[in-house]
């Protein structure tokens, strides 16, 4: 288990998840193709980062809808509230949240894949 944490540390830092030292990202979209330090190959096959994309759209739609929600049932129930803003800031966190968490979906699903399948 300690092994566990210790590469959930390291994708939310965006480290390595062999070394912990190498960083993931050359710059603010663009990951390295290996490990600066180590030189393990971020990459496995075409298509790895998927389920990223799927971490990513998940943790999206939780926390737009744990704000949204909320605001949208005092909407309901309240007379005379503003509702644009409401919708405005909705589809504000929808388009800016993936952006955000785009980087640490990545780190997260290499570290949680290496704990799951290690490298040979």
């Amino acid at each position: 288990m300690e092994r566990g944490w210790a590469l959930l540390k390291r994708g939310l830092l965006l480290r390595c998840p062999v070394c912990g030292k190498g960083k993931l990202f050359r710059s603010l979209f663009t990951m390295y193709e290996r490990c600066p330090v180590c030189h393990f190959v971020y990459e496995r096959e075409e298509g790895y980062f998927s389920s990223a994309m799927a971490i990513n759209l998940i943790i999206t739609e939780l926390l737009v809808a744990a704000i949204v929600i909320p605001l949208g049932v005092v909407a309901g129930t309240t007379p005379n509230f503003p509702v644009v803003p409401v919708l405005i800031m909705g589809g504000l966190l929808a388009v800016l949240l993936p952006l955000l968490f785009y980087r640490h979906s990545r780190g997260l699903w290499i570290s949680f894949d290496h704990w799951l399948n290690p490298p040979l």
